[in-house]
């Protein structure tokens, strides 16, 4: 099977802290570790679909303008996170794709950019920035059921060389931050590894009854960054295979836990 024939992989990864984008950390090599398999497994995508929990709406919007605007929504960090430049063009060819396959159940909207969900991770998995970069909203009026069948509907993009790609955090509460703690509170911890083995046994009701779960008031107090993870295991196939990369929390309430869904196929080449 050559690369071209090769069905694109899907991604959801937690971006975490801005500063991971630049400095040394686990979480830094996994994204580029990540990005490098990608590229020499499957070639370079022709775009990437990148849901983002940094762009909240209320109902489901997608930029169909042709750039992408560098989005700094962040502040009082060093001055070395603001030399970070990433905004690649987008693709009007595979924004019409999407609303395609979405058939009227999303809005236009040009509002939105490259946030710092998408260019932490973006510029250190694919550094260049010659991939063209469709940014889609996370919906914050849907149920975890349409989180998840939204992924399912994007899911042909897989084999017409789009990378779907999520960016949140399972456990993420900023409330709780502590710069201090370089891992995560009980809670955290014990609520990270729960999904991550509801994920690994493919347990789609419990992920999406996750309020059942212990701790999910503290872990997940607000549903903008678990719902990309839905939507990436809406995309993902029922026999896909799962790689877990930066499997751990950091400053106290952030999970940086992130999975790779792979085709059997393209695994075992």
């Amino acid at each position: 099977m050559s690369i071209r024939e090769k069905r694109l992989p899907v991604v959801f990864t937690g971006h975490g802290y801005p500063m991971n984008a630049v400095t040394d950390n686990p979480a830094r090599r996994g994204w580029k570790q990540t990005g490098r398999h990608i590229i020499d497994t499957y070639g370079r995508p022709e775009a990437i679909l990148a849901v983002t929990g940094h762009w909240q709406t209320s109902g489901l919007c997608i930029r169909i303008a042709d750039d992408n605007p560098q989005l700094f929504d962040i502040w009082d960090l060093p001055d070395i996170i603001y030399s970070v430049h990433y905004s690649p063009a987008n693709s009007p060819h595979h924004v019409k794709r999407v609303m395609e396959l979405l058939d009227g159940k999303i809005y236009e909207d040009n509002t939105w950019g490259i946030d710092h969900a998408l260019w932490t991770t973006l510029s250190n998995m694919f550094p260049e920035g010659d991939i063209p970069v469709v940014p889609l909203s996370v919906d914050i009026d849907a149920s975890p059921e349409e989180a998840l069948e939204l992924g399912r509907i994007l899911a042909p993009l897989r084999d017409e060389n789009v990378l779907i790609f999520s960016t949140g955090n399972i456990v993420h509460n900023v409330d709780m931050v502590d710069h201090d703690m370089k891992t995560g509170l009980d809670w955290a911890v014990e609520y990270d590894r729960a999904i991550r083995d509801l994920v690994m046994n493919r347990e789609y009701a419990r992920l999406l009854d996750y309020k059942a779960i212990e701790h999910h008031e503290l872990a997940v107090p607000t549903p903008d960054h678990y719902y990309p993870l839905l939507t990436a295991l809406g995309a993902a196939g029922q026999q896909d295979s799962i790689t877990v990369f930066n499997d751990n929390c950091e400053l106290a309430s952030l999970s940086m836990t992130s999975y790779l869904f792979e085709s059997p196929d393209n695994v075992s080449g």
